[in-house]
């Protein structure tokens, strides 16, 4: 049996999409983090960090999306991650980038938009955070200029990736740039049946390719 922690619209869904593209079945339990299930007892018995998502299975808990996405994908042969070579180096840097590079620059968006409560300060601080942020999607973008996804011709789990953390931007009081190449990734991505089967089930409007 297979169990994924997970918390609406959150990393978490990238893993949930995943899933579906291997047609894997597994049980959905909801960590509501804005109720605080995350730092919850039992939770916190299951990931110290009270962080998700947490992937377990029977006896194996795994708590990082990115070491989760890629277990999956080579314990079931996805080609969502290629097996060797050049092309596995490609796809483990962009879903490294999208999960240790892009996803801590948004963390720290949360993190002003929830401490900071001097309206000044607060401005202050996410100009200089999203000017980070808009760097980063520049960077996708000028690749997406070249490339029908982010590796090359065929989806990889970092696209997935990207396309769950591209939808962030409807939180935050100032606008979030995505590229024209960038949308129309995010259109392609989220178009696939697996994906809009997460949004359905998680409940979750996508607002970013628009």
């Amino acid at each position: 049996m297979i169990q994924l922690y997970y918390s609406p619209g959150a990393c978490s869904m990238a893993v949930h999409v995943v899933l579906n593209e291997l047609a894997l079945p597994f049980e959905a339990k909801l960590i509501n983090l804005q109720a605080g299930d995350g730092q919850s007892p039992e939770f916190l018995k299951i990931n110290p960090r009270g962080q998700i998502p947490v992937l377990v299975v029977d006896d194996l808990v795994i708590r990082e999306g990115a070491a989760i996405m890629t277990y999956l994908m080579d314990e079931y042969k996805s080609s969502l991650l290629p097996r060797s070579g050049k092309a596995r180096a490609t796809a483990l840097e962009w879903l490294m980038f999208a999960n240790a590079t892009l996803h801590p620059a948004y963390s720290r968006a949360f993190f002003v938009m929830k401490n900071v409560t001097d309206p000044a300060v607060k401005d202050e601080l996410f100009k200089v955070v999203f000017a980070q942020v808009n760097k980063l999607w520049e960077e996708v973008d000028s690749v997406l200029a070249k490339n029908r996804f982010i590796c090359g011709k065929d989806l990889t789990a970092a696209d997935i990736l990207l396309a769950v953390i591209a939808n962030w931007g409807s939180y935050f009081p100032q606008p979030i740039t995505l590229g024209t190449n960038v949308k129309r990734m995010l259109r392609e991505v989220i178009a696939r049946p697996t994906y809009q089967k997460a949004l359905k089930a998680e409940q979750v409007e996508y607002k970013a390719a628009a």
